[in-house]
């Protein structure tokens, strides 16, 4: 009996600092997997902000060649759909001295 004790003791003593060897490695693996999940996301991010910008300046390049009337016909689109996307009205005089557009009937049905 005591032989069995003394082993079951010595394994016990063996096997201790084992297991919390594995333990700290372990969790050293899951630090390492984390700050490379960090690392991915960082990288995407900044690739996208890259793709944002490139796209900026192909718009701004596109502007630049055209000429000055195009541009402010460009302008002025651009706020106009801008402010329909967002819900925002004109200013109220404009709305109320700008000419109504007639309604014209579609000649489709006509055949």
């Amino acid at each position: 009996m005591k032989l069995i004790q003394k082993i079951l003791l010595f394994a016990l003593i063996i096997l201790l600092p084992l297991s919390f060897e594995s333990c700290s490695k372990f969790a050293q693996s899951k630090r390492q997997e984390e700050k490379r999940r960090k690392d991915l996301v960082k990288e995407k991010a900044e690739r996208e902000r890259e793709a944002e910008r490139a796209y900026e300046e192909a718009i701004q390049r596109h502007y630049d060649m055209q000429q000055k009337s195009t541009q402010k016909m460009m302008r002025q689109t651009a706020r106009k759909s801008y402010r329909q996307s967002t819900g925002k009205k004109e200013f109220f005089l404009v709305r109320w001295f700008t000419p109504k557009q007639k309604k014209v009937k579609s000649n489709r049905n006509e055949k």
